[in-house]
């Protein structure tokens, strides 16, 4: 109780000090809250996308209703496929129909007859797309295969270009509050080195001099941790209604409770164990002198 009234006076006495470490470790952690987020969210926007529609199979305008069947049979016998969709000819038409509405002249010269019928078949991941083009090339009655794969590759090279900047900074910020907690916590012992010279004169043990250091480096992190927690949930339930609207039916809202628990358990520890190493560091280098 003595070293933790102690670590509360210390940091009275240094408030720009304190203010300083808590807005870095803030922001570092913030950061680690959003990254965590964007990485699951991509991750389950992905899979997402993975499991749409992406290969189209275009019949020859000879081809029977029997062969949609029959391929489409095929087609869902297998494993790496997950959904096999048909579109005859007369739903060719409603959709050109559709797309065309503002063209009477295209309209007019369209029938049914000279549009293919075709199959839209799902995978179950984005490696099983070459594949299924394999399989439907491979059919008598197929006229040509489209494989859609370039906007699944286009939205993987983002996210992952997107984690990668993500987690780039965030070790960016958790070395820059690593040594500004540490240059903190040096500053101060440097300041009372008469003081600790004494204590140890007395036979003070180097574990009692530290504590008092390491429970001023834990309750800054632990309000840090707070602080960044507190803002991420507010600009969270901010942004959560156009979130809902904007990836309607891609993500599943709203988010479990239990994911935000554990991100602040997890930012919670990751901001104690942060502090805790670099008031060790700095403790133990000081006292070496």
């Amino acid at each position: 109780m003595k070293a933790l009234n102690a670590a509360l006076v210390a940091i009275r006495r240094s408030p720009y000090q304190s203010i300083l470490s808590i807005f870095v470790l803030s922001i570092t952690l913030f950061i680690a809250y959003c990254f965590s987020l964007l990485t699951v969210g991509s991750h389950q926007i992905l899979s997402f996308f993975e499991t749409q529609p992406q290969v189209i199979a275009f019949l020859k305008l000879e081809a029977t209703p029997a062969d949609l069947e029959s391929i489409k049979q095929k087609m869902t016998n297998k494993s790496y496929v997950k959904e096999v969709k048909i579109v005859t000819q007369e739903q060719a038409l409603e959709i050109y129909k559709q797309e065309n509405q503002g063209d009477p002249l295209l309209l007019e010269l369209v029938t049914a007859e000279i549009l293919p019928a075709s199959i839209e078949v799902a995978a179950s991941d984005a490696k099983s797309l070459e594949a299924i083009k394999t399989d439907l090339t491979g059919e008598s009655s197929v006229e040509e295969v489209a494989l859609q794969e370039d906007v699944v590759d286009n939205l993987v090279r983002w996210t992952n270009a997107m984690r990668w900047i993500g987690l780039f900074l965030l070790i960016i910020l958790i070395v820059t509050s690593f040594l500004m907690v540490m240059t903190n916590i040096s500053m101060k012992i440097s300041a009372k080195r008469r003081n600790i010279q004494i204590m140890k004169f007395v036979g003070a043990s180097n574990a009692y001099i530290a504590r008092p250091y390491l429970l001023e480096s834990l309750v800054l992190s632990l309000t840090s941790g707070v602080i960044a927690f507190a803002f991420y949930y507010g600009m969270w339930l901010y942004l959560q209604p156009w979130l809902a609207s904007f990836l309607n039916g891609i993500i599943g809202f709203p988010v479990p409770w239990q994911f935000f628990a554990y991100q602040f358990a997890a930012g919670l520890a990751l901001s104690l164990i942060l502090g805790l190493l670099a008031s060790q560091s700095a403790v133990a280098r000081m006292l070496r002198k």
